[in-house]
């Protein structure tokens, strides 16, 4: 299954801390991407239509937050306790990550777009604070999210997306541009 093929590869990438020394190429899929149109390739800086469901910020809450908005898409990590917890995770796409931007990252905190930018791979060490990224696509017709926390993966009730907090089914999980 390809989802178990992307967490296997994220668990060996082995994201180090300091640059992320040795990460391979995020989009180097190990099995067939799903079959979605490609979608018309737009100007540079829209990044086209998505879901509806996944807009705006959810409600913070301990875990992954996800959401797109007009300015591309959003990544947060945060949990509720000051004790370290490591939240690492890879994104992919056919397409292509346009822009990629760090949201509040200390010195141990690091993130890499995959040489061919068909991906993304991060490690944040999280102290109870907000950590993440904001990225944009263009010619994406689908971004396919993993996530972990302390080597586990995340669970479903931990992730939410959209405004509504709307949770996946399973992680790693797929979202599909809008038709």
């Amino acid at each position: 299954m390809r989802a178990r093929m992307t967490m296997m590869r994220l668990a060996a990438v082995g994201v180090m801390a300091a640059g992320i020394a040795g990460v391979s190429a995020p989009g180097a899929h190990a099995a067939t991407p799903p079959a979605t149109p490609a979608p018309a390739c737009l100007p540079a800086g829209h990044d086209g239509p998505w879901p509806a469901w996944t807009d705006g910020r959810p409600a913070a809450v301990p875990g992954v937050s996800v959401w797109h908005s007009a300015d591309g898409w959003h990544v947060r990590v945060t949990h509720d306790s000051m004790h370290d917890r490591v939240f690492s995770g890879e994104i992919l796409t056919t397409g292509k990550i346009a822009t990629a931007t760090p949201v509040k990252l200390e010195k141990n905190d690091a993130f890499k777009v995959g040489p061919a930018k068909h991906g993304i791979v991060f490690r944040f060490n999280n102290y109870g604070g907000i950590d993440g990224l904001d990225f944009t696509t263009t010619c994406a017709p689908f971004l396919e999210f993993g996530f972990t926390s302390d080597a586990h993966l995340v669970g479903p009730a931990r992730i939410a997306i959209g405004a509504g907090g709307r949770h996946p089914a399973h992680d790693p999980f797929l979202i599909r541009r809008a038709a």
